[in-house]
């Protein structure tokens, strides 16, 4: 990526400029369930300036550069079920002056969602794989939508350029991995988001894909609620999103941080949600159940897991990829992203220790991050018995899983590909050699993965000192 000076104001980051909290909390003010208003935005007294519209231009580049660059999935299971709902939550509200509606699945690990002022409404990887139903989508998108409503992006810039502090972007960037020149060709990158934003130099724009002011939030929670409710959908389901996002904070550090997990507090949050939906609840509510959301997002989720394993998230990995498999049990796809995770997860533990939940423990994972290599924190893990003893039950777990597949599905290739590269890594390079061996007669050189198994399995013959015959 070619680095270039680049000031933003950074308004999740910069607390001194929001001293006003949000509004107290106050049930008696909110409309009542029976004829919910869903609120439209500041109306016509909104006129557009020339930096409204410049700003309206940096919005259109990004959506381009996001489907350039290969970010923007288009799976149409997906691209339909994100359609729909959008929909139902805009329902008839007037559409505001250059806004069209768009609502993109985004490749990218980091939990979040953001709004571009042109209508684009974009929901992460890593969200989508943390929700568990439709409601809890239509909170995202109503809250999200809100923002295009309000104008927030274009009233935030304009009330920032009047502003003196100013963060640097770069210090943002450089928090997450290195950017890959295409990202269609299979990199994955936590934050890619906001890296590929940062970019062609919106500043505004990158600034708000961490999220507004304080006051800005809350609106947009109270407006994305009411769309919601309106739409009925379950209101409820907002509280429960931001319990997943407050549980799922915890299973390991994460590179960048954005308003999807602290901004404001989502105890704060869950509070409001969770007060709203005790006076607002239509007589006929949707929900939806886990297994019709996860079928809709399944391609997302499988995309996430594999980020999350080429982002150093194996933890992660493991939870979705468990769900995932637990949902739809006969799915061998389903159960070799399960065991590809706890293989990768190595001498990790599948949960945090005791010690890594303490400030210090996460202050150290912190530097680990930075100043390690995989297999150095690997090896480094492997030199305690608790690191021992999880690598132990992890290799044991990854092993069970590639061979149910192959029980049940014995001429399924990647349960073969990835018992090879279990035992590989167990030092079993005899029965690895048989897995690559098998793996690559299934395949008969269609598979994308031919010419690397056939490497592998030269390379485990030379150490079994077995002669070299690769099929």
């Amino acid at each position: 990526m070619r680095a270039r000076a680049l000031s933003v104001f950074l308004l999740a980051f910069c607390p001194l400029l929001f001293s006003q909290q949000a509004p107290p909390i106050s049930t008696a003010s909110l409309p009542s369930a029976a004829s919910i208003e869903v609120p439209t935005g500041p109306g016509p007294g909104f006129a557009f300036t020339k930096i409204d519209n410049d700003l309206l231009d940096e919005a259109n580049a990004v959506d381009a550069l996001y489907e350039k660059k290969g970010l923007v999935m288009h799976d149409p299971a997906l691209q339909a079920f994100l359609d729909t709902v959008g929909k139902r939550v805009i329902a008839n509200r007037p559409i505001p002056e250059n806004v069209t509606f768009r609502f993109r699945a985004v490749r990218d690990p980091m939990v979040n969602a953001f709004a571009l002022p042109n209508g684009s409404i974009y929901v992460t990887t890593g969200l989508l794989a943390l929700l568990e139903n439709e409601a809890e989508l239509a909170g995202v998108l109503g809250h999200e939508t809100s923002h295009v409503f309000e104008r927030h992006t274009y009233l935030e810039n304009r009330s920032v350029r009047k502003k003196a502090l100013t963060i640097n972007i770069l210090e943002i960037a450089a928090s997450a991995a290195p950017m890959g020149s295409n990202l269609s060709a299979g990199v994955q990158l936590f934050g890619a988001s906001v890296q590929l934003a940062a970019m062609i130099g919106s500043d505004i724009i990158v600034a708000t894909i961490y999220g507004y002011s304080r006051e800005m939030e809350h609106q947009a929670d109270s407006d994305g609620l009411a769309a919601m409710t309106a739409a009925s959908y379950d209101s409820s389901a907002m509280a429960r999103s931001f319990e997943l996002l407050d549980h799922d904070s915890t299973l390991e550090y994460e590179p960048i941080e954005g308003f999807y997990r602290d901004h404001p507090k989502l105890s704060d949050r869950r509070e409001f949600a969770t007060q709203f939906a005790s006076t607002h609840k239509a007589g006929t509510f949707v929900t939806g159940d886990t297994k019709t959301y996860m079928d809709n997002v399944s391609a997302a989720i499988c995309y996430e897991i594999g980020a999350d394993l080429s982002s150093r998230r194996e933890r992660t990995a493991v939870e979705r990829s468990a769900r995932l498999s637990a949902m739809f049990p006969d799915n061998p796809k389903y159960k070799i992203l399960l065991a590809d995770s706890y293989r990768s997860l190595g001498s990790k533990t599948k949960t945090p220790t005791d010690e890594e939940r303490t400030r210090h423990g996460q202050s150290e994972h912190r530097k680990e991050y930075f100043r390690m290599t995989p297999d150095e924190e690997q090896k480094k893990l492997q030199e305690n018995p608790e690191g021992q003893s999880a690598l132990r039950d992890n290799e044991a777990m990854a092993e069970q899983l590639y061979k149910s597949v192959i029980q049940s599905n014995p001429n399924y290739a990647a349960a073969h590909s990835g018992l090879g590269f279990l035992f590989e890594q167990e030092g079993k390079y005899n029965e690895a050699a048989i897995e690559y061996q098998t793996y690559l007669q299934m395949e008969s050189g269609t598979s994308m993965d031919h010419l690397r198994i056939q490497r592998r399995l030269a390379t485990v013959q030379k150490l079994a000192g077995a002669p070299l015959h690769t099929p």
